[in-house]
């Protein structure tokens, strides 16, 4: 058990942006996304990260969302889940960990366009025996026919549906009218990279999510929103209750 509690705290003495939670004040713990790990999961996150870092392939979600994520996920026994933009695997491995867990198989579709990152990502999925949870499609985000896909993968409309692909102004906003519809009844659409500070991220420069973010909930004032940081200009926050100065949106489908 005190292995268990020590995994990852070796990172608040990491100097790479990457481990900047690690290093904020009093974060010299390891957090429930990491202890809660087998002893052979928490190996492979370990490989996992030496390798993302030799590689320089380093773009994963913080352990803010993370830990929200998980606790939205084990809590709730989402089994449906779609993640659009995939990277390197990282949230793809920790979400399979926990959809195991449940026992629950066709959990994740998650989308990537790049197929190099797609290749990395199914990499550590089959190392990980997660091939039963997990899916990782190298597929558009934009287009009617990768809804149509993780339906019929995950048996069913998603329940939780996390948003982190682009971060263009123009993609962000269609794929919010995209799927937002495909989402279940009562089900949940996380937004990622939803802050000013986030809008930087934007390559069209046209004001990145937060702009789609804002353009779309005026425009469906039958959804249930919310929005974490949004206003956080910078990464050195002055101690906001979330952490992540890139902000977060929620999007609910109320019944």
């Amino acid at each position: 058990m005190e292995e268990r509690l020590q995994r990852s705290r070796a990172w608040s003495n990491e100097s790479a942006p990457r481990y900047w939670w690690h290093r904020l004040p009093g974060m010299e713990y390891n957090p429930a996304i990491y202890s809660d790990l087998a002893e052979e999961e928490w190996t492979l996150v370990r490989a996992w990260y030496n390798e993302t870092n030799q590689a320089g392939q380093i773009g994963e979600v913080a352990v803010p969302l993370m830990s929200l994520l998980q606790g939205f996920v084990l809590g709730n026994r989402a089994t449906r889940l779609v993640q659009l933009g995939t990277h390197a695997g990282y949230s793809s491995l920790l979400f399979g960990f926990m959809l195991r867990r449940m026992q629950a198989k066709h959990g994740l579709f998650t989308l990537e366009i790049d197929p190099q990152f797609c290749a990395i990502a199914r990499g550590w999925i089959s190392r990980a025996g997660l091939a039963d949870f997990v899916a990782v499609a190298e597929s558009n985000s934009l287009e009617p026919a990768s809804v149509t896909a993780a339906q019929e993968y995950l048996g069913g409309a998603p329940g939780l549906i996390i948003l982190d692909s682009s971060h263009e102004y123009r993609a962000t906003l269609r794929e919010l009218d995209l799927w937002y519809a495909a989402l279940s009844v009562g089900g949940l659409l996380v937004v990622h990279d939803v802050s000013r500070f986030a809008q930087s991220f934007d390559v069209t420069s046209e004001g990145g999510v937060r702009r789609a973010f804002d353009e779309w909930r005026a425009a469906h004032p039958e959804a249930e929103t919310f929005l974490l940081n949004g206003e956080a200009r910078a990464m050195d926050l002055p101690r906001p209750f979330y952490k992540d100065a890139c902000g977060l949106g929620l999007i609910h489908k109320p019944g």
